[in-house]
């Protein structure tokens, strides 16, 4: 049972970690207001899309964050599961780490839905990034909530998908936990 006492520390130490927001509400609740903030236009281009979905598709590209200045508006709901925000620059800060960090991404679209001013990007991602020391290739699923203003920028970008998969289960220390903890919820194998 040494698994607890490292359960313990770690769940501590994010419990720490969490109590400096405890005033701020939490991602579905930012979610749902960014839904009334930011209503966007349904005159949406096939460019806009194409445009977002080539800059998706090549993530940690060396023009990764300069692009990211160009495609999303100055005042945004940003949402990617790792940072949650509502300006520009920390979009751009963030998609330039991926390029600082030297972090090898490959997004493929699978679908692309559109319903009024929402379009939904359907992605696999395999990433290759290094955590602490080794370097890692994580493989992920998820979907991208995207709305875009008049001038064809977008202005709410949600992404919905598994961080405790692709990216925490990685981490040393926290990713053992992770496994253990998604370990309770695999159902026995029933017998023949």
């Amino acid at each position: 049972m040494k698994l607890i006492p490292l359960m313990f520390i770690v769940c501590t130490t994010l419990a720490g970690c969490t109590s400096t927001q405890q005033n701020l509400p939490g991602y579905p609740e930012v979610y749902r207001l960014a839904l009334n903030e930011f209503e966007g236009t349904s005159e949406i281009t096939d460019q806009n899309i194409e445009e977002f979905s080539e800059f998706l598709s090549n993530l940690g590209a060396a023009d990764s964050a300069q692009l990211a200045g160009q495609l999303y508006a100055p005042t945004l709901h940003f949402s990617d599961s790792l940072m949650q925000t509502r300006n520009r620059d920390d979009v751009v800060v963030h998609f330039q780490g991926l390029v600082d960090a030297e972090t090898q991404v490959q997004v493929q679209m699978l679908q692309t839905l559109v319903s009024g001013p929402d379009v939904y990007l359907v992605w696999s991602m395999q990433s290759q990034f290094t955590p602490v020391r080794k370097t890692v290739i994580s493989d992920s699923i998820g979907i991208t909530h995207l709305r875009f203003n008049s001038q064809g920028q977008v202005i709410m970008h949600q992404d919905f998908w598994d961080t405790g998969q692709g990216f925490y289960q990685h981490v040393p220390v926290l990713g053992r936990v992770i496994r253990s903890i998604n370990n309770r919820f695999v159902p026995e194998a029933s017998g023949p």
